[in-house]
Order: structure tokens, then C-alpha cells, then sequence
């Protein structure tokens, strides 16, 4: 049950992120290569001007990923969230049929921009709410949390490829998600059993303010960096789509990669690799690629080990890590950083997610087959 569940909340994480981000895409009116004979097979066109289109996704980029922490806030505090998961994909769905069935938006006004604000909303409540059964799946393992949220770059992708064509078929989806996790029972029942797990561990700080640093520096400049690298390919609609299954796989793997070999294996030798593929490889594209999922497997490892940063908080530490990795995202995109400074960037991420467990006080959970150290093998006489 537990399984279907995440693979359920995975299958909905494409659908939500497929709706929002191709509503935004008929709000700013883009059209994707071609689409008009001037843009020449090759290029972006909307009638609105370049600010109107940056408003709207910067609207959407903070509302999304901003409130992240306080929904997660909210959902620690009141220790519910399945009200909130179900509200988001049913809204989400319901919003999608009826600016389908009324050809709505036209343009920017009002009336869209609160639509818009809307389905931000749905987006950020649904990804704290879903991820809360998913953490409670990931106590001591990685990889439910690599495959929960593998799918979303597939499903932006989407949304941005093939608006208006998918955002009715999109919203039917989070709706049907959202029946399918009826019938699975994912109700807060089903987390009380993690709640009270993690209410009467024992903890020596609620807060870890040196690994939560450290992790939220590493989420902040591999958003910077990773939108700073060369993009490696022609911005075609092939490799756009190639990019964002090469990113779910990384994502994915990333969380079986580290209970197999440890979180620090995977920030000290993937996301190096990665980086040197990105900048030195950037013109094959099957390297560059290879890059990306490498890149993306570090994903998983920082929300996971930013549990042990805050233990009791756990839905808020997911919240703080997709809020710090857009916002790195958004400063590459007003700057202009150099291939060399993002690659140094990168290393420096890695460096400081594989330091984050040793400053911390609170030990992460491993899962049994997850290498440990020698020392702690041998108080467990597990070692001679």
C-alpha cells in the first residue's frame, strides 16, 4: 500500500506541476517554437511584453515555491494533511476544466492574475501535503522521496511544450489523483503512526542551525549554478523533453543511490561528474545529458537530510529546501554568472551537503544497507 502510495503521489506531482505551469504558459500567451511564420522555427513569441511575462513567472515562482515553508509549517503544527492534498488537486483540476470550458484567460488582467495566484497556491499546498505521507515513507530511506519528486520536471515540461493543449487532460488528471489516493487511504490516519514515531524520539536540538545553513547554502547555489550552466543543446522540442526524463531519472536515482552508498557519495561524486560534463561536455549533448541526471541526484539527498536539521519540523524542512533552490534559480536568471563560477558553485554544494551530517547533532536514519561507518559498526558488534 505504502508503495502504490508514493507512486500515486508521484504520478500526481507530474499531473499538478503539468496543470500550473501550462495555465501560466496560456496567461503570458508563448507559443512554442514556430508558431508563427516570423519566429522562424526557433524562438519564443508572445503579444505581451518581455516584463508582463516576467512578472507572471516570477509571481508564480514565489507563490509556488515561497509559501512552501509555511504550509509546511502549518501541516507540523496541526499534524494534518491529507485535507490539504485533497483540496489541492480537486481545485487544481476543478480550475483547469472551467478556464478550458469558458476559454479563459484571454489576456493579463484581474481576473487571470487571481487565477493564477490561485492555482500557485493549489501548487505549493499540494507539494508539503503529498510530500508529507512521502516523508513519512522516508524515515530511514532515501528513495521515496527520489521517486516523489522525479516526475515534476516531466510534467513542466509538458505544461510548457503543450499549452493549452493539456490543461484540461491534466487537470482530469489531478483529479483522478486525487480519487486514487481516496481509495488508497491516504488519510491522516495513515501518518499518525510517523507522527508519533517522530513526537517521542529523542532529539538533541530541534533546530540544527549549522546543517540547516549549510544545506540551504547547498540548495541555493546549485539553483544558481545548475540554471547557470551552458544548456548544452538547441532549445527544441526533442531535447527539451530528453532533459526533463534525464532530470526525473537523476532525481529518482539519486535516492536509491544513496541508500546503497550514502548520502556522501552521492553529493562528493555525482555532483563533481556532473558539473564537469555540463561545462566541458556541453556540446554533446548525450554527455551533457548524462550531466543533468547527475546533477539532479543530489536533489533527494539534501530534503532528506534536512530532516535530521529539523526533526520535529519536518514538512517545514521540505517547505525551506524548495523555497532556497528557487530562489537560486531566480538569481541566475538576473545575473549573469560565468560557466566557470557555476561549476565552482556546484562543487561547493556538494562539499557542503556531504559536511551537513557531521555538524549536525541529530543523525539522520539509514536504512540497513546504507554503508555506515566503521566506528559505529563496531558499537554495534557488527565489526571486529
Amino acid at each position: 500500500m505504502a508503495k502504490l502510495r508514493v507512486a500515486l503521489l508521484s504520478a500526481a506531482h507530474l499531473a499538478m506541476d503539468m496543470t500550473t505551469v501550462a495555465f501560466v504558459y496560456v496567461l503570458i500567451g508563448v507559443r512554442e517554437f514556430g508558431a508563427l511564420p516570423e519566429a522562424g522555427g526557433a524562438a519564443w513569441y508572445s503579444p505581451h511584453s518581455a516584463a508582463a511575462i516576467a512578472a507572471c513567472v516570477l509571481a508564480y515562482d514565489l507563490l509556488a515555491f515561497g509559501l512552501q515553508p509555511f504550509v509546511g509549517a502549518f501541516v507540523d503544527l496541526k499534524k494534518r494533511a491529507a485535507p490539504l492534498l485533497y483540496a489541492s488537486l480537486f481545485g487544481a483540476g476543478l480550475c483547469a476544466a472551467v478556464c478550458v470550458l469558458c476559454d479563459f484567460p484571454q489576456g493579463i488582467g484581474a481576473a487571470s492574475a487571481a487565477i493564477l495566484v490561485f492555482f500557485s497556491l493549489c501548487n505549493a499546498v499540494f507539494h508539503v501535503s503529498a510530500g508529507a505521507f512521502v516523508i513519512a515513507e522516508s524515515e530511514k530511506k532515501c528513495a521515496p522521496l527520489g521517486v516523489f519528486v522525479s516526475l515534476g520536471a516531466v510534467g513542466v515540461a509538458l505544461g510548457r511544450l503543450y499549452a493549452p493543449a493539456v490543461l484540461f487532460a491534466a487537470g482530469a488528471c489531478c483529479a483522478a489523483c486525487a480519487a486514487g489516493a481516496l481509495f488508497l487511504k491516504t488519510n491522516d490516519q495513515a501518518l499518525a503512526p510517523h507522527v508519533e514515531r517522530i513526537g517521542r524520539a529523542e532529539v538533541k536540538e530541534n533546530v540544527g542551525l549549522a546543517p540547516l545553513a549549510l544545506l540551504v547554502f547547498a540548495v541555493f547555489v546549485r539553483g544558481l549554478g545548475g540554471a547557470a550552466m551552458p544548456s548544452g543543446y538547441a532549445a527544441g522540442e526533442l531535447y527539451v523533453l530528453l532533459a526533463a526524463i534525464c532530470t526525473a531519472a537523476g532525481k529518482a536515482a539519486g535516492g536509491f543511490l544513496a541508500d546503497a552508498f550514502g548520502t556522501k557519495s552521492v553529493a562528493l561524486i555525482c555532483l563533481p561528474v556532473s558539473a564537469c560534463l555540463m561545462l566541458f561536455a556541453n556540446g554533446i549533448p548525450v554527455l551533457y545529458l548524462a550531466g543533468l541526471a547527475l546533477f539532479n541526484t543530489s536533489m533527494p539527498v539534501t530534503l532528506w537530510l534536512s530532516f535530521a536539521a529539523m526533526p520535529r519540523m519536518r514538512n517545514t524542512a521540505f517547505g525551506v529546501m524548495a523555497c532556497f533552490l528557487m530562489l537560486g534559480s531566480v538569481f541566475a536568471m538576473s545575473v549573469s554568472v560565468p560557466g566557470w563560477l557555476a561549476f565552482a558553485l556546484v562543487l561547493i554544494s556538494g562539499a557542503a551537503i556531504a559536511a551537513a551530517p557531521h555538524v549536525s547533532k541529530n543523525k539522520p536514519e539509514i536504512s540497513e544497507n546504507m554503508p555506515r561507518p566503521r566506528k559505529a559498526r563496531k558499537e554495534e558488534g557488527k565489526d571486529v
